[in-house]
């Protein structure tokens, strides 16, 4: 499902809206074949706190509506964080230290 961020959780201070173990990660999408990784972003290009498809590759999406917003991605894309200069995959979160 496709998440956007309204301009009030853009313009959020980020450590008031996230739990304490996701300070400093940012919503970001992977291609598993490529290795490319792109932060969430919002419609107007600025990083977001939510996930959305805004700004990601027309080759990662498969699908879009009628207004020609991506609403689908690629099997090969995953989400995810991006933290310490690496994407950091939804499944890999139960390994990550709670500490930096």
């Amino acid at each position: 499902m496709m998440t956007t961020a309204s301009s009030r959780t853009a313009t959020a201070n980020p450590s008031s809206i996230l739990p304490d173990f996701l300070a400093g990660m940012q919503p970001a999408f992977c291609n598993k074949r490529t290795g490319e990784a792109h932060l969430s972003q919002t419609e107007d290009g600025f990083p977001a706190l939510e996930y959305g498809f805004s700004g990601l590759p027309d080759d990662w999406v498969v699908e879009r509506d009628n207004d020609g917003k991506a609403i689908a991605l690629h099997p090969d894309v995953i989400a995810g964080y991006w933290r310490d200069a690496r994407f950091v995959a939804l499944s890999q979160l139960s390994q990550m230290p709670l500490d930096a």
